[in-house]
């Protein structure tokens, strides 16, 4: 769960009466609090937050990560360095693709009775359809299901 540190009683009200109901959820793999340094780790799998929250952390991410890809190619689109680009840059626009909003388009919302993607309001057209396939995909593996299978136990 997203918080200002991980010990238990960080956080604000809300966390902490989450955190004890994550920790007394049985079959749950609840790790405890996360901090936003984790949420691009292998740390963890799933971030629980609120949607306010979340949405300042991805934005905030998806930010960070165009500042990081222009310096990146600017730093590299020097003239002394384009042999060196040449040879990396299959690998860094594969990891762009990764790390790109709109290649999922959005992601799923949890806790209404169906499928719902969540895309930024400023999706483009790729993105709205790669957000269509996400929600078919969810649909076609009943992820509805699988996950009301996981809370119900």
């Amino acid at each position: 769960m997203l918080s200002i540190g991980e010990e238990p009683g960080k956080g604000d009200t809300l966390r902490k009466q989450a955190y004890e109901l994550f920790s007394n959820a049985k079959n749950l793999n609840f790790i405890g609090n996360v901090e936003g340094r984790d949420i691009m780790t292998d740390k963890v799998d799933v971030v629980v937050t609120d949607g306010f929250t979340g949405n300042v952390a991805l934005k905030t991410l998806e930010g960070t990560m165009r500042g990081v890809v222009k310096a990146l190619f600017a730093a590299i689109s020097a003239p002394e360095y384009k042999e060196h680009a040449d040879g990396i840059m299959p690998a860094l626009l594969s990891l762009y693709s990764t790390f790109d909003p709109d290649t999922y388009g959005g992601a799923i919302l949890l806790g209404v009775d169906g499928v719902c993607i969540i895309s930024h309001g400023s999706s483009g057209s790729r993105a709205m359809l790669n957000g269509i396939k996400v929600a078919k995909e969810m649909v076609e593996v009943d992820m509805v299901g699988k996950i009301r299978q996981a809370v119900q136990k």
